[in-house]
């Protein structure tokens, strides 16, 4: 029997203030189990996403099932989409820190990559096998300056197209390391 929520009762949470790690890595064999060593030859782009600026929603269509001699209707899952995603990066481009531009320069138009977004530990907490991870092969799109308001960071939004199955919000777990590799 489960138990019921007392008026008091602390509820956990964790903030998400500087607990979100967002890398671009070339190449990932498997989806589900990326290893740490294709994570450690990735990019952590996380200093250039602003605050709510990674944008993925997927959504689940839903397959009508409907009998006659029942006066109900049902359903099943039906197709998964993943939605308009979309990345709003600091962009550098002809300021005196363009040196300092990845992730403009790794998601050009046609690049082709993968996203993977750790949540709930600090970004500078190391990869380590078995967290969980959303995963998501992409192809990028056309970048797109977003014209600044008072007070904002010169920025752009860049365009994703999911090009692989298997992207299902934190499914990815950080495969555990060959025996005799460590990994790092």
């Amino acid at each position: 029997m489960a138990a019921t929520l007392k008026l008091g009762t602390k509820i956990p949470g964790t903030s998400a203030e500087g607990n979100i790690t967002t890398l671009w890595v070339p190449t990932i064999a498997n989806i589900k189990a990326p290893t740490l060593d294709e994570l450690n030859a990735g990019t952590d782009i996380s200093n250039y996403v602003m605050l709510g600026g990674w944008s993925f929603s997927p959504s689940q269509d839903s397959v009508s099932d409907q009998r006659e001699n029942t006066t109900q209707d049902f359903g099943a899952p039906g197709r998964k989409s993943a939605g308009d995603i979309s990345i709003e990066v600091i962009d550098n481009t002809n300021t005196e820190h363009q040196d300092q531009n990845e992730a403009v320069t790794l998601m050009a138009e046609n690049n082709e990559g993968f996203i993977v977004r750790r949540r709930g530990m600090a970004t500078d907490a190391p990869l380590a096998a078995g967290q969980k991870l959303t995963v998501v092969a992409v192809r990028c799109g056309e970048k797109q300056v977003i014209n600044p308001d008072a007070n904002t960071m010169i920025r752009s939004k860049i365009p994703l197209f999911a090009k692989a199955p298997g992207w299902e919000s934190e499914t990815a777990a950080i495969a555990a390391p060959a025996a005799g590799k460590t990994g790092a």
